[in-house]
């Protein structure tokens, strides 16, 4: 009697309550064989050599877990990897003034590049993840000409609860990357966080009348849209704004103050992560189904002349979906609020995403993600700079405001 090979299935785990039970509910399927898989990140270690956060304990807890599951487990040390491909990176966006987001560039280096090698040297078939998202099937009417569309091509949309959704950190992973995942079936969260470390500075300046307010608590480590702590002041202030020459940060009065609040905003065209190519852009389009027959490696493209289409955009993670018009743009009408930069050649093609409701808090190096109206998501980019403000334009704020926490 023959019986078929089990699936083999590699879970990244940390010991935590999220991926132990995806990999038991994995494990309840005999017809995979699953293995959970422990990433040591992060070098804990002090300059004592004492480990501070030991890895050995969080893989204690991996083992222990996997033994009560009754699944094999291993160990994997990708320290360098996160270093000089997420750490590093972000270390030196901070520096500039920006705010990059350590978990979309994990996501994208480690969990779906580095985890997923690696697990395929082990001999995975498929890997599983926890994040609370969903892979599905593509339409045909989303990739006509594909190759790839009798093969099942998976696509990546908004998870079902939207307070979980997590594909604001997956919008930079290619779509080939998640053709050999598992774990949109239990939608299970997960999620990463990293330190960072920048130059201290002191002064926090009214962006009204550039009047020094407070001392701050570090160039780096404000982002725009936050709140700024001002003793003696009984409103709220927030950042709105970042000066990289002196160091300086620009704080506004109120919630809803103009200087938070922009009508569009600019992502890099050729660094923005096109999973599905919109309709309306047949320049994107045919770039990217050639790209499928070089294993899904698309990387931009040019503009032809069309370039105009209506989607969905969330500039933050659990921002409810809101409409935008996505135009293809080469020349920059941006606020003078955030640091701009310098290395950018002048032919750069960029994503205008105009709101039909002005955005709050647009933060340079934030994660832009765009969706189709059912969820699907076109793919994500870093935000390089918010158009003006309102305050700078010296216009009233309309009603209603854009304001999805307030």
């Amino acid at each position: 009697m023959m019986s078929s090979a089990k699936k083999k299935v590699v879970v990244g785990m940390s010991g935590g309550v999220d991926s132990s039970v995806a990999a038991y509910l994995l494990h309840q399927d005999k017809s995979l064989e699953v293995h959970g898989l422990y990433m040591n990140n992060w070098d804990s270690s002090d300059e004592e050599g004492q480990a501070t956060c030991p890895a050995d304990m969080e893989y204690e807890s991996v083992r222990q877990v996997c033994r009560d599951i009754g699944i094999s487990c291993s160990r994997v040390d990708f320290v360098q990897t996160y270093w000089n491909n997420v750490f590093a990176p972000c270390l030196d966006e901070y520096a500039q003034g920006f705010t990059p987001n350590p978990d979309v560039l994990c996501n994208r280096e480690i969990k779906f590049d580095a985890f997923a090698n690696h697990a395929k040297d082990i001999g995975a078939d498929f890997i599983a993840t926890g994040h609370y998202a969903q892979l599905l099937p593509i339409p045909s009417s989303a990739l006509p000409d594909s190759p790839s569309n009798g093969n099942g091509v998976l696509g990546l949309f908004a998870a079902a609860d939207s307070n979980k959704d997590q594909t604001y950190f997956l919008s930079h992973v290619s779509l080939a990357a998640f053709q050999k995942v598992l774990a949109d079936r239990f939608h299970l969260p997960f999620a990463l966080e990293a330190p960072h470390a920048g130059r201290i500075d002191p002064w926090l300046y009214s962006v009204e009348s550039n009047a020094v307010m407070h001392e701050h608590d570090g160039f780096s480590s404000y982002t725009i849209g936050q709140g700024a702590k001002v003793s003696g002041q009984s409103i709220k202030w927030f950042v709105v704004g970042k000066r990289d020459e002196d160091a300086a940060v620009l704080i506004a009065p109120g919630t809803h103050h103009p200087a938070l609040f922009a009508d569009h905003t600019y992502v890099d065209a050729s660094a923005f992560n096109w999973l599905v190519p919109p309709h309306q852009i047949p320049s994107v389009r045919t770039r990217f189904v050639d790209a499928w027959q070089l294993k899904l490696g698309f990387q931009g493209f040019a503009d032809n002349g069309t370039t105009t289409f209506r989607c969905f955009y969330r500039a933050r993670y659990r921002q409810p979906l809101a409409a935008c018009t996505v135009t293809i743009a080469h020349d920059l009408d941006a606020t003078s609020l955030h640091p701009m930069r310098q290395t950018l050649p002048t032919s750069s093609t960029f994503l205008k995403v105009e709101f039909d409701i002005p955005q709050r808090g647009l933060a340079p190096g934030q994660s832009l993600v765009l969706y189709r109206d059912d969820g699907l998501c076109f793919g994500g980019g870093a935000i390089y700079c918010a158009g003006p403000s309102y305050w700078e334009m010296q216009k009233p704020l309309p009603s209603p405001l854009y304001d999805w926490r307030s």
